[in-house]
């Protein structure tokens, strides 16, 4: 942020200015202390105005604002500026944004502000300003408008929140924009904003929406850019969106923005969602942090403009394979961006829209509170969607890469410790992997050095697993002993969890068939052992398996730790934290 008076970038105010003295006028008219006034009670102090910052918490007053200067300046975060960067910071909106916000408050026209692409903007924006208005009084007519307004209440959005996103309707029928807009826009212009089309062969002109809810997309500063429209029936595609042009670019856009901007602070979080109705259903349950990628994947762009918004990103897309691969992909563009980034890993078959209508507000804060660090949901999500081979090592790559993009050290140190932690392998070890995944393939010839730790772990892993089942086949009266310190799922080997499944259920038997656990039964009775004392390997065994289950446990909870909110969690996170340690001292003596 700028820290004293000398304000924006000339290159910004000659664009702004376009040959006039439109920012002089918008600044002459807007009074600092009035502007900053409105959203932040000062109290005079000699010539000078105080007040508690709007940029950081503080209890004793530090933000000054100078009214003969026409500047202000906090002596504790050292942010300040003119009017215009206020604006900006607040709104976090850019410069040009900032001028048109003021202007509009001083009732000031905008004027047209540049040539080339500046003056084939702003059409676009009349007209879409003015199709929207359409849509709104479409949607709130009496007798049009019934239907749409039925559907939106039944969904849980009612009147004041759909007048907030400026929801609309597009009639059914081929000419009813046409005939509101017709000669009020060239219809070059109209075609353009993807609002008409032309039927082929023909100069007649058609309503590209007909029969579909509108959600209007609209800037930090409210210009409509664009259109979402929704299907009410089957018909398809479900969505149909405006289409790129010179206002409106999907891989910029964030929608909700707008609202979602005056709830966050600069080291809050904002929680991403995919699609509008999500985002507006947060918005209505009370979660007003909240924006929707509109759809598409989340860019280089999207996470650069969630920065600036806030420190934090809690990412929620829906529940099914489709919305987990989407948050697996996203990971890598929101953490190269510096952003701290958690992800809300919700019940299968939910999206944000279902389950906060379902459980409001408390049920997204109980998800929100068990919400994974990238690490922690990149180890369960391949572990949950494998379907051969190993899935830590297929995880691990995909975390070696995360971090082979990352250009912050510090970033990058706490992730190279926290996959340490989750997959129980060495820094060092991690460490070398990304600096050969940043170098290439031909600076390691010899394969990625985590595939072979994740190789000589499971080796050991399976030793164990393996004397454990060995040693039952000799001593089947330590069965019960066994069951009561390891489940099934806790085997790390498909077949020794296979057999062990057998096992637990059925008892010490051999399996019959080809199967998995049949056949390490077979194996394992022909290797002998009756000459060793299989008591002792059983229970060592056991007492191995259990520890490894229990630092296992342990990185879950402290995962949780890491990302919870409520203190009460904290504290019973923190209370088996303690628990599991005093277990492991135990079992270690």
């Amino acid at each position: 942020m700028t820290t004293g008076p000398g304000f924006e970038s000339g290159r910004a105010l000659r664009a702004a200015q376009g040959g006039d003295d439109w920012v002089e006028r918008v600044r002459a008219a807007s009074d600092i202390a009035e502007v900053i006034g409105e959203t932040v009670p000062l109290r005079r102090v000699g010539r000078n105005f105080m007040g508690r910052c709007p940029f950081h918490e503080e209890k004793t007053p530090s933000f000054s604002v100078n009214v003969e200067r026409q500047f202000y300046h906090c002596f504790s975060c050292n942010v300040g500026g003119d009017v215009f960067k206020f604006v900006q910071e607040r709104e976090k909106v850019g410069f040009l944004e900032a001028v048109e916000l003021l202007s509009r408050r001083a009732g000031i026209p905008v004027p047209e502000r540049r040539a080339g692409e500046r003056g084939r903007r702003a059409p676009l924006l009349e007209a879409l300003e003015a199709a929207a208005n359409a849509y709104e009084q479409w949607l709130g007519d009496p007798g049009i408008g019934a239907a749409a307004r039925a559907y939106l209440e039944q969904r849980g959005i009612p009147r004041e929140t759909q007048r907030e996103f400026r929801l609309g309707l597009a009639p059914a029928g081929w000419e009813n924009l046409v005939q509101r807009l017709r000669g009020k826009f060239s219809e070059d212009v109209l075609v353009e904003a993807r609002l008409v089309g032309r039927r082929e062969g023909a100069r007649t002109l058609f309503d590209w929406f007909r029969d579909r809810l509108m959600v209007p997309l609209i800037a930090p500063g409210g210009s409509v850019l664009g259109f979402g429209a929704r299907a009410f029936g089957d018909e398809q595609p479900k969505y149909l969106n405006s289409p790129e042009s010179a206002v409106y670019h999907k891989g910029l856009f964030l929608f909700a923005a707008e609202q979602a901007r005056k709830f966050v602070r600069p080291d809050g979080e904002m929680v991403v969602v995919e699609g509008y109705f999500d985002a507006i259903a947060m918005h209505q349950a009370g979660v007003r942090n909240t924006v929707a990628t509109s759809g598409t994947a989340l860019t280089a762009d999207h996470a650069r403009s969630l920065h600036r918004l806030a420190r934090g990103v809690a990412l929620t897309y829906d529940g099914d394979a489709a919305g987990q691969t989407a948050m697996l992909r996203s990971l890598g563009v929101l953490l190269a961006e510096g952003l701290d980034v958690v992800v809300v890993d919700l019940p299968a078959g939910d999206d944000p829209d279902s389950l906060v209508r379902r459980a409001g507000a408390d049920g997204w804060s109980r998800v929100r509170d068990s919400a994974y660090d990238a690490v922690e949901f990149i180890h369960r999500h391949v572990l949950r969607t494998s379907t051969g081979g190993d899935p830590r090592e297929r995880a691990l790559h995909v975390v070696v890469r995360l971090l082979a993009g990352l250009a912050d050290p510090i970033r990058h140190r706490l992730l190279v410790e926290r996959a340490s932690q989750v997959f129980g392998l060495s820094e060092g070890v991690i460490e070398r992997a990304a600096r050969a995944a940043r170098l290439g393939a031909k600076a390691n010839p010899t394969g990625p050095p985590a595939s072979e730790a994740v190789r000589a772990q499971r080796r050991v892993e399976g030793t164990v697993e393996r004397q454990l089942l060995s040693g039952l086949l000799h001593v089947p009266d330590l069965l019960e002993e066994a069951r009561g310190a390891i489940a099934p799922e806790h085997f790390s080997e498909g077949m020794a969890r296979a057999l062990a499944e057998y096992w637990w259920e059925h008892g010490v038997l051999l399996p019959e068939g080809e199967g998995e656990a049949a056949a390490l039964a077979r194996e394992l009775a022909a290797a002998g052992g009756e000459e060793l004392d299989q008591h002792a390997i059983v229970r060592g065994a056991i007492r191995r398996l259990r520890i490894r289950h229990l630092q296992r446990q342990r990185r879950v909870r402290e995962s949780e730790l890491s990302t919870a909110r409520e203190q009460e969690l904290k504290d019973r996170l923190n209370r088996e934290i303690q628990a599991i340690a005093r277990e492991l001292f135990e079992l270690s003596q």
